[in-house]
């Protein structure tokens, strides 16, 4: 939980300068819920993802109990967040990726405190997409690799 309000407090920090997103009062479907793309024109969104651990001493009707209790479907994801991914792994639990503007941090962080105590355990990560500098490195490598080829010629 420390890692958490450290990581969180450091985004609070980073991005207390940027700019408000205006639609704030949407209200949360539930995880089917995948909001409209953010318009990040100013540079104002940011990419997180969130581990939600299985808490192992409950089964998985408890952790439905629990999270219902809580609320969590009614706050999670926040209404101003998009679901860029949402996959389970086995034996760990819930990897989350969302698109967020940045003044979301601490309703992100709201949401996973309040809704998934006692559920899950939480760790936040700050990430990027790097499929498309991945792909480009191939393709750019291959590139290199024929070029070095025909010199040998």
């Amino acid at each position: 939980m420390f890692r958490i309000i450290v990581i969180f407090t450091l985004i609070c920090t980073s991005f207390a300068t940027l700019s408000a997103q205006d639609d704030k009062t949407k209200k949360s479907a539930g995880p089917e819920a995948i909001a409209p793309p953010i318009a990040a024109a100013g540079g104002d969104s940011l990419m997180v993802t969130i581990i939600l651990k299985y808490q192992q001493d409950k089964s998985f009707a408890e952790l439905r109990r629990l999270l219902e209790a809580n609320g969590f479907w009614d706050v999670f994801p926040p209404a101003d967040s998009r679901v860029v991914s949402w996959n389970v792994a086995v034996g760990l639990g819930h990897i989350i990726s969302l698109q967020m503007p940045a003044d979301g941090v601490r309703r992100l962080y709201l949401a996973v405190s309040n809704g998934a105590w006692g559920a899950f355990n939480s760790e936040v990560f700050m990430t990027y997409d790097y499929k498309p500098i991945w792909e480009d490195y191939i393709e750019r490598r291959e590139d290199a690799k024929a070029e070095r080829e025909d010199d040998k010629k």
